[in-house]
């Protein structure tokens, strides 16, 4: 207690009450905010019918595409770019050119191809090593990893053989 105050002073008997008053209504606003905001979390998060977490929400967004067909865009050359298509459905891509014909830009269509038949090819236009130096590559690699010998040095290979990659 104060000393040199009076008690009996009505200013600091209603001050110390409306600070009580004010302080005691102020918590209960907290925490009936508190409350709501826990209601309505709890109420979004268990939405009937949507079984917690929308799927949706668990999905990767879609590329820039619809049903399988993708666009981008690309060099052709190195002052034309081009767009090219690709329809994953049908197993298909082709490419347009931006052109200039009399001041106005358009798209002239310059390849296309389907790719559906190229997965069933071994070996086309291809560079060295051929698959088939690689197939006795990784068979020879296995052969003596089951022997237990190690694997050969720089100097044992034969020019024009690969050189073993360090792990």
């Amino acid at each position: 207690m104060d000393v040199g105050r009076d008690v009996s002073d009505p200013e600091m008997q209603d001050g110390r009450r409306s600070s009580e008053v004010t302080s005691a209504a102020g918590q209960t606003a907290l925490w009936l905010i508190a409350v709501l905001l826990g209601v309505i979390a709890g109420a979004l998060w268990s939405r009937p019918g949507d079984g917690g977490l929308s799927a949706a929400l668990a999905q990767n967004p879609p590329l820039a595409g619809a049903r399988g067909v993708y666009a981008f865009t690309g060099p052709l050359d190195r002052d034309q770019y081009g767009l090219f298509m690709l329809d994953v459905d049908q197993g298909t891509i082709w490419c347009y050119a931006f052109e200039t014909v009399g001041g106005t830009r358009k798209l002239r269509l310059i390849a296309a191809r389907t790719w559906v038949y190229d997965r069933y090819l071994q070996d086309f236009n291809c560079a060295k090593p051929d698959f088939r130096e690689v197939q006795a590559l990784v068979t020879q690699q296995r052969e003596r990893a089951a022997a237990g010998s190690p694997a050969p040095d720089a100097s044992s290979l034969a020019p024009g053989d690969p050189a073993p990659r360090e792990k």
